[in-house]
């Protein structure tokens, strides 16, 4: 333990209160002996965060009569005064700061060697979660403001950039009316993707993989749900236009064999990878895409994840609810730490069905963690026939934007064909020839009132 490090972090504090804006430490970060520099440092935070206006809220006085009973076991106003004094300068203060998260992580790493050594590591989902948390701490004290001409270096490139590719920055998405409006998966986005059951989420993320690989984007899917070899099929039935119950029964014909092969040679030869273990948890997934990250440096990446009710975490939470809020809040993290887009499946509760409009709103998600705060973009996936057999939209699937943090909302018709696994963008004519059937079919209604 580097005790003089942590007394120098507490009295230049104790110097100069304004400090604690820069701290990065954590009270875990110092020691718990007889010294107990770690109750002086929550002192100072709750101090710090409760001035209300105290011109110092550090002063040693001011503390000992808030605390006094707490601080007096460790040498109360006579402590508090000499750790101040010992620093002749809080201008090394980062240094300091630097010195006690080092210790910490180096204690840190000694104690994870004794577990292994004397119990054979134990837990093995609570060491890998103590070493991504060592890795975080790692990372700590990096980052912080940017000056704008920094930012500003190569921009111009940036947007000539945009401007050569028409506008689209990010990977194409299965819905081209949908890679218009977002300008593409994008990295650091965290996108929810979700419907009611039989409404066609996997089919309709099959075909958005299809679309991120072929313009040269890697991929990578975690299926908690369907096998990896149901998932190739169903990418082979959608990029060969082949029956997907003959792909199911290998009762196919010369020719879907022939483009059945043609499928997969175009499948194996994109940036494409499955895992389908069960049960996978979020901190498992961010772990494999960091691999994937490294094993294809320059490499874009969107991450299929079917689906979010189905993850677990190294943690324990209480209630479904607090879980898969840890779980969106580190997905989006993870999308901006390693620069990828997120696309999550996700579960939509029943509440729609009790309406006439049975169309899913945002208030569906509600009960689903945090959903609607952590997604930068929300989409709903809804088929009116699915529940209305003489919808004027049969044979038809809606992608709903219901909240798009830098895009917008919209909603887009597509065609709906589950026997060759496909969602199929509508031309100019067709979304026009729906529009009409759909007009007709609400005059009707209307009239039979």
């Amino acid at each position: 333990m580097n005790l003089d490090a942590e007394r120098a972090v507490l009295g230049s504090l104790l110097k100069d209160h304004s400090l604690m804006d820069d701290c990065f430490l954590s009270p875990d970060d110092f020691t718990e002996n007889e010294e107990d520099n770690r109750l002086i440092y929550k002192v100072l935070q709750y101090a710090k965060e409760n001035a209300e206006g105290a011109a110092d809220p550090f002063d040693p006085i001011v503390l000992v009569s808030r605390w006094g009973a707490r601080l007096q076991r460790i040498g109360g106003l006579t402590r508090l005064m000499a750790l101040r004094d010992a620093v002749p300068s809080s201008d090394s203060f980062l240094y300091y700061q630097r010195a006690v998260r080092t210790d910490r992580i180096q204690n840190d790493l000694v104690q994870l060697g004794r577990q292994i050594a004397t119990n054979g590591g134990g837990d093995i989902a609570e060491l890998k979660a103590k070493m991504e948390q060592l890795e975080e701490l790692l990372q700590g004290e990096s980052g912080g403001p940017i000056h704008m001409a920094q930012l500003l270096e190569g921009h111009e490139r940036v947007i000539a950039k945009r401007a050569n590719s028409g506008g689209i920055t990010g990977a194409r998405a299965a819905s081209e009316e949908f890679t218009q409006l977002s300008k593409g998966h994008q990295e650091g986005d965290l996108e929810i993707l979700a419907g009611r059951p039989s409404m066609g989420k996997t089919l309709y993320m099959s075909n958005d993989v299809d679309a991120v690989t072929a313009c040269g984007w890697g991929d990578a899917i975690f299926s908690l749900e369907m096998g990896a070899l149901e998932i190739v099929e169903q990418m082979a039935s959608c990029i060969g236009g082949i029956k997907r119950d003959r792909i199911a029964s290998g009762q196919m014909s010369d020719n879907d064999w022939i483009r059945y092969g043609d499928a997969l040679e175009i499948i194996a030869g994109r940036t494409l990878y499955i895992d389908d273990k069960a049960g996978a948890t979020v901190e498992y997934i961010r772990r494999q895409v960091k691999k994937l990250k490294k094993k294809h440096p320059g490499k874009r990446w969107v991450i299929h994840i079917d689906f979010l009710q189905f993850i677990q975490t190294e943690k324990n939470f209480s209630t479904t609810k607090e879980r898969i809020g840890y779980i969106t809040k580190y997905l989006k993290r993870m999308a901006k730490e390693l620069q990828v887009c997120v696309v999550c499946l996700s579960a939509v509760g029943r509440n729609c069905e009790q309406r006439p409009d049975k169309r899913p709103l945002m208030s569906d998600l509600r009960d689903s963690g945090d959903i609607e705060s952590d997604a930068d973009i929300v989409t709903f996936i809804y088929r009116d026939d699915y529940y209305y057999p003489d919808s004027p939209k049969k044979g038809f699937a809606e992608i709903i934007v219901a909240k798009g943090r830098k895009i917008g909302t919209g909603t887009f018709d597509m065609g709906f064909t589950p026997g060759i696994s496909r969602f199929i963008n509508l031309t100019k004519d067709e979304k026009y020839k729906l529009a009409e059937k759909v007009r007709e079919h609400e005059q009707q209604k209307t009239h039979r009132r």
